[in-house]
């Protein structure tokens, strides 16, 4: 009995083995020679079609030199496993983001600064979603929290702390360390739903770079280079605020018709500049210049092969009419300008400190620190030059600027980020004067024959020998027996206040704004580079229009009158012991200074009918008191009256103009008459060399000006730079080209009595029988009108050598800096002198008191 068991154990011991040894060798079979294949199907490869961009287009000057192009470059890119959530894996790939980090910086580069919580320098912290109204920070900051898994009434300090904890990052890193790794995660985070698509934490990264993290790859789980391309503006500062930058998709207004066209939201897009302006043509996102990438990915978004690929379509070049070697001398001469030109400044304020610092009221004076200039070919209207002071390096915006920078740039009182040019409106002085000539001989109130001489005040309308109270008057007062018998030129050669004021008047406002809005002084230019304003000449309606809100208005005037008002009316209803309702005192105010609408300064009656209808106030009471008349007082600033339609006749009050409109209205005077809209872009051309459009002059009007008339102005402004006897401006004395050119000061009082505050404007045009260019600079603060003439010299020098000389000037090299000639004289004071001038001989352009 024994026996057999002990057989049948064996038998079955002999089976077992058996089974476990065919068992054994199966398993290695699928070990050693299927279990790559099986791990590979284990994985669920899935296919997937990725978008490729292509390469953004050119931006060329006019002779096809490159201001912006791609070149490639490397990114760092951190894709995560979706599937790894536990907080050990937060942990685990922060240390790699970490490592990366250090990587990076250790050879000068820089990753993403997107965190959207900020410490303020108190140590308070915000959310921060950009430049935003209230209603758009609502959505974002609900978008992100939600996509975030944070409590949208959490504090920021609160999610910053949970954050913080969340992705394990350690308490011995500082806020600034912390928000790097709270920028990747936070993008990670954000593009989670396409979990299989890196996110890009570093861009334009050296080979170095490249190199340490290839070497570390074994270690650095997730993180990947791939090839890109980076944008680059080889000329630096240069045509800055012409060129523009890129950057990120901020507006939520149009992030759904990019994405429609082919934009995600990490794409690149033009921010300011031709680089805006000119995106559909430039850019490389859009669905029909994309190209594709099949790839295989794992189930943790791993590639595992690439299958197919279509090429993409690189963007389209942009040439300007910008002439790189000209902007470059347009800048080097605007800065040495405005340099020198502070330095007058303060000798001037040096010598009158006591006097200026009693009128200024304890504020420092402003000097000249920014500035304009416009070179524009008369008879196109191309822009050949557009020169902005202070500038800043485009290149600062590749990749992202950082918050430092840009706060740095934000808050220099030079403005260096603003595009003065088409941006910036000025009080353009005597440079407004040809506008009054044109309209009053086209109206018929002026002659060519006709002279008029300088009487001293323009005491038309305003005439009060007890007080003493006088119209305005000319610069060259008390010797304005100087200025007798003048005709037209003769009036613009001395730039003779007194003469304007007369054909102003004779005029009217309407029809001298009607001229304005003609030459183009109150309308855009269409510039194709975004942010121009347009540009205002006194009116009624511009000094105050009922229609519209107070918000709404064109100068800060009714505003101020309206608080006045406001306030004066709270005053009532304390000395009658009435309260008024914040309603009701609202209401009056606004009734009151509608009254201006009605252009008369005697208003009394209608003001005791308001108070009475308001405030219930009896009318004989308002009379009795004298509120009418103290509110008479107020309200009557906002009325236009004659002596403004003259003053508005010498480019004073309350006119501003843009230097991009006033070259195109000089542009008018010199071509003929043909108002021409500004053009910046020549051509568009595609990656094969094909023109795919031209821009042509596009002319806003032509205005049918007798020719003979505009003869006669502009030899007025030649007789500017050399008049017949020889005495013109300093800053041309001597020069080989005087001869040539015809210019006209202007300045724009800021502060009354206080000259070395007022902004300087130079306007001129070559050659003077067949003038191809005009060149206008424009000074805030920049002192005397004459003094802006200095960079007109140089940048016309330029201009005028390359025309005339045998050798052409080659254009520079990036980095390096034109230098211009520097024969000219600082201009003497006398040509644009001021009001009691030490030497009466002297002529110029310096308006005084103008209202």
């Amino acid at each position: 009995m024994v026996t057999r068991f002990k057989y049948r154990l064996i038998i079955f011991a002999s089976i077992f083995a058996l089974l476990f040894a065919v068992l054994f060798v199966q398993l290695g079979n699928l070990t050693l020679n299927q279990g790559g294949a099986i791990s590979s199907a284990s994985e669920s490869k899935t296919t997937r079609t990725q978008t490729i961009d292509g390469e953004r287009g050119s931006i060329l000057d006019t002779n096809g030199i490159p201001l912006a192009y791609d070149e490639r470059s490397y990114d760092v890119e951190f894709l995560r496993d979706p599937s790894r959530t536990t907080y050990t894996d937060k942990a685990y790939y922060t240390d790699i983001i970490i490592n990366t980090i250090k990587i990076i910086e250790d050879n000068d580069g820089k990753v993403i600064d997107t965190f959207n919580i900020v410490r303020r320098p108190g140590g308070e912290y915000e959310f921060d979603f950009g430049d935003v109204n209230e209603e758009a920070f609502q959505k974002r900051h609900e978008n992100w929290c939600k996509n975030m898994y944070v409590n949208t009434e959490s504090p920021a300090a609160n999610v910053y702390r949970d954050l913080r904890n969340r992705y394990r990052i350690p308490e011995s890193m500082s806020y600034e360390e912390a928000r790097k790794v709270l920028s990747i995660w936070q993008e990670a985070q954000l593009t989670s739903y396409i979990a299989y698509e890196p996110v890009t934490i570093a861009t334009n990264v050296d080979i170095n770079t490249v190199a340490d993290i290839e070497a570390h790859s074994d270690v650095l789980d997730g993180m990947q280079i791939a090839a890109s391309t980076s944008r680059v503006y080889p000329y630096k500062s240069t045509a800055a605020h012409v060129i523009g930058y890129t950057g990120k998709i901020t507006d939520d207004t149009n992030i759904e018709e990019l994405e429609n066209l082919g934009y995600t939201k990490d794409d690149l897009i033009g921010i300011t500049g031709i680089e805006s302006s000119m995106e559909e043509y430039l850019t490389g996102n859009t669905k029909d210049r994309q190209g594709t990438r099949t790839v295989e990915v794992s189930s943790s978004g791993k590639v595992v092969s690439e299958t197919g690929s279509t090429p993409a379509q690189q963007g389209d070049s942009v040439m300007l009419t910008l002439d790189l070697g000209l902007q470059t001398a347009a800048e080097e001469a605007l800065k040495k300008n405005i340099e020198e030109i502070n330095r007058l400044q303060q000798e001037a304020y040096d010598e009158k400190r006591d006097d200026y610092d009693d009128i200024l009221n304890g504020r420092e004076p402003e000097f000249a620190k920014s500035g304009a200039a416009v070179v524009m070919e008369a008879k196109t209207g191309k822009t050949l030059a557009i020169a902005n002071y202070p500038s800043y390096d485009i290149n600062w915006f590749t990749g992202g600027i950082s918050p430092e920078k840009y706060d740095e740039l934000l808050n220099d009182p030079a403005t260096p980020l603003f595009n003065k040019a088409i941006s910036s409106t000025g009080i353009p002085g005597s440079t407004f004067k040809m506008v009054t000539a044109i309209a009053g001989l086209m109206e018929g109130v002026l002659t060519l024959d006709e002279t008029i001489s300088d009487e001293g005040y323009f005491d038309k309308y305003i005439n009060d020998p007890d007080s003493g109270e006088h119209g305005p008057k000319c610069w060259v007062y008390p010797y304005y027996d100087q200025h007798k018998n003048l005709d037209l030129q003769e009036a613009l050669q001395v730039s003779c206040n007194y003469y304007f004021y007369v054909v102003a008047d004779r005029l009217g406002i309407e029809k001298l704004d009607s001229w304005a809005e003609r030459l183009g002084l109150t309308n855009k230019t269409d510039i194709q580079i975004p942010g121009e304003v347009t540009g205002q000449v006194g009116g009624p309606l511009v000094l105050y229009d009922g229609t519209l809100p107070l918000n709404q208005q064109k100068t800060a005037l009714p505003v101020i009158v309206y608080n006045s008002v406001h306030a004066y009316l709270e005053k009532i209803g304390e000395s009658r012991n009435v309260e008024y309702s914040d309603e009701v005192l609202d209401e009056t105010a606004k009734a009151l200074i509608d009254l201006a609408s009605n252009e008369t300064t005697q208003n009394g009656g209608n003001i005791r009918q308001v108070l009475y209808e308001h405030m219930a106030i009896p009318t004989e009471v308002s009379f009795k008191v004298g509120y009418d008349n103290d509110i008479n007082s107020y309200i009557s600033e906002l009325v236009w009256k004659p002596t403004d339609t003259a003053i508005v006749g010498i480019g004073s009050g309350i006119t501003a103009v843009t230097p991009i409109s006033v070259a195109r209205y000089v542009s008018a005077i010199v071509n003929g008459g043909t108002v021409y809209d500004a053009n910046i872009v020549d051509r568009i051309i595609d990656p094969n060399g094909n023109v795919v459009q031209e821009f042509e002059p596009r002319v806003e009007s032509k205005l049918d000006v007798n020719q003979t008339y505009l003869d006669a102005i502009m030899q007025g402004m030649k007789s500017v730079i050399s008049p017949e006897d020889g005495a013109g401006m300093n800053t041309f004395q001597g020069w080989k080209y005087a001869d040539i050119i015809g210019g006209k000061t202007g300045t724009g009082v800021v502060t009354q009595n206080v000259p070395v505050e007022d902004n300087s404007w130079f306007v001129s045009f070559a050659p003077y029988d067949d003038p191809e260019i005009v060149v206008v600079i424009y000074i805030p603060n920049g002192y005397k009108g004459a003094y802006s003439s200095m960079a007109a010299k140089d940048i016309l020098e330029y201009y005028l050598d390359r025309k005339y000389a045998d050798d052409s000037i080659i254009v520079p090299d990036a980095d390096s800096i034109v230098t211009t000639p520097d024969d000219s004289e600082v201009p003497a004071e006398g040509d644009d002198s001021q009001e009691g001038q030490d030497n009466p001989e002297d002529t110029g352009d310096g308006e005084q008191d103008n209202g």
